[in-house]
């Protein structure tokens, strides 16, 4: 990098470093607009400064995060105890127990075999398009119970090995499609579970703050999985129009997957462990209470949620053995210390302490109830069906150009006092709002996904694939979104 961008990259940061408590600053010595107590003004005067901060990414995001321990104690209206006491939250039990559960997949290779699993099936038999298909579904599906960025890292690495062994040119419709479909498909996918990304856990934590209401994996899933099959189905047509593999003529060389699904040897007991620790805690997670109820136990039912479960099946990890280590004699288990601090999202949890902080001085302040009757004036009176679609559809473009992790503890707060100005129903709001938070699919300097994959793909992935198949990604998601929540969700939740 020549020295004038390295110059121009140090006052861009010292800019915007600047930037933050030059406008919480402002703010706070502002008179408070109508409808706004000064109270709620140094509540937004200090939510602007971490949102600056969120967006432009001038420090780490968890280092931005515990800034809000300073941020807020300095401004007087959240105490330091306080915003270290989120850590106790329920949502930080689901991430603590769920990057465990998770991490036996990884440790275990059980994540790699899955992958080169489903490229071996006999459906493909060298045929692109179905090759496109499988890889779409199982990049998406796997992303609903495992993080994100490891499949991205993953299947961008099958991607370029796919191409290479085939000879193709980075201009060859097969490699445009996997390469971006290899950051796309698994950011659309993670909706499907809260399991499926830090954004889900973050919609949770902020829906328990503002509607007191803990979501279970059984409400989230029962909508997300549906949507997730159709919008993998929506994605695969979505790359079929826009790089027709079928008039490349390629061919897949089936020696190549067949060589790589062989050098992972046969299935092991580790691997076999962590597929049972996840059937498991699926079984709990989406029937527990209703199972230990039928076995008249209900008390232990009742205390079954999400959070729990996976804090118990995270624990069970380090308590089942895989096999016997031959130099010592003793027993090896399917998690260790070791490994579960390498797999435990310490990140996000950092993250969903200050975006929880966020939410909750929002709510303090009065923030959200005069922001939604800000927008509700400025709308006037339109159906409520319009302002619900207005929301999803602003979250799932907010976030093409701004992190996801800012916008949550943003939208989800405005969105349940529309909701209740408006009179739709504020959970399926909520959780539309989370679904397409999740759909950072158009530009690097947003998206974790696209920057791994144009900066792993050693030359195949151009960024201009990635703008205009987000772009139509993005419009058809957040519009399936909605019209399922709307038209769907009252009576998919009300079977629970």
């Amino acid at each position: 990098m020549s020295s004038s961008s390295c110059k121009s990259n140090l006052w861009r940061q010292l800019a915007f470093l600047a930037a933050g408590p030059l406008l919480c600053l402002i703010l706070k010595d502002m008179p408070p607009p109508s409808g706004l107590t000064e109270h709620g003004m140094v509540c937004l005067a200090g939510c602007a400064w971490l949102l600056v901060w969120w967006m432009t990414e001038v420090l780490p995001l968890p280092v931005t995060s515990l800034m809000a321990v300073p941020i807020f104690a300095f401004l007087g209206v959240m105490e330091p105890g306080k915003v270290f006491s989120f850590i106790g939250h329920p949502a930080m039990m689901l991430i603590f127990g769920a990057t465990i559960i998770v991490g036996v997949w990884k440790e275990s290779n059980l994540i790699e075999r899955y992958a080169y699993w489903c490229f071996n099936l006999p459906f493909i038999r060298s045929n692109p398009v179905r090759m496109i298909l499988v890889f779409t579904l199982g990049a998406g599906l796997m992303s609903a119970i495992a993080p994100n960025i490891p499949l991205v890292i993953l299947f961008i690495s099958i991607s370029v090995a796919v191409v290479r062994s085939c000879g193709l040119s980075p201009e060859n419709n097969l490699t445009r499609s996997l390469c971006t479909l290899s950051g796309i498909a698994p950011m659309l996918g993670g909706m499907g579970t809260p399991l499926g990304g830090a954004p889900n856990i973050i919609v949770i934590a902020i829906v328990s703050t503002t509607l007191g209401h803990d979501i279970s994996f059984w409400e989230w899933s029962s909508l997300g999985m549906p949507l997730c099959l159709i919008i993998m189905l929506c994605c695969f047509l979505i790359t079929s129009c826009l790089f027709p593999v079928g008039k490349d003529g390629v061919s897949i060389p089936e020696d190549y997957m067949k060589k790589k699904m062989a050098s992972l040897g046969p299935v092991s007991m580790y691997e076999h462990v962590a597929i049972w620790i996840m059937v498991v805690s699926l079984i709990l997670w989406c029937f527990g209470p209703q199972l230990f109820t039928a076995l008249g136990m209900a008390d232990i039912g009742r205390m079954l949620t999400a959070p729990v479960v996976a804090l118990l099946m995270g624990a069970a990890a380090f308590l089942v053995p895989v096999r016997r280590d031959e130099e010592s004699g003793r027993l090896v288990f399917a998690m260790n210390w070791e490994q579960a601090v390498r797999n435990i999202g310490w990140g996000i949890i950092v993250l969903q302490i200050g975006a929880i902080a966020f939410g909750q001085v929002l709510l303090d302040g009065g923030v959200d109830k005069w922001a939604a009757r800000g927008i509700q004036t400025l709308l006037g009176d339109v159906p409520d069906v319009c302002v619900w679609g207005a929301l999803v559809i602003l979250t799932g473009f907010l976030s093409q150009i701004i992190l996801s992790l800012a916008i949550i503890p943003l939208m989800i707060p405005i969105t349940v006092g529309l909701a209740q100005l408006y009179g739709f129903d504020p959970l399926l709001a909520c959780l539309s709002v989370g679904f397409v938070s999740n759909l950072t699919t158009m530009f690097p300097f947003s998206s974790v996904a696209v920057a791994i994959v144009m900066t792993g793909s050693e030359g195949y992935a151009r960024s201009r694939d990635f703008i205009w198949s987000g772009l139509l990604n993005t419009t058809a998601v957040t519009l399936l979104v909605f019209a399922f929540c709307y038209f769907l969700g009252p009576s998919i939740l009300a079977l629970q």
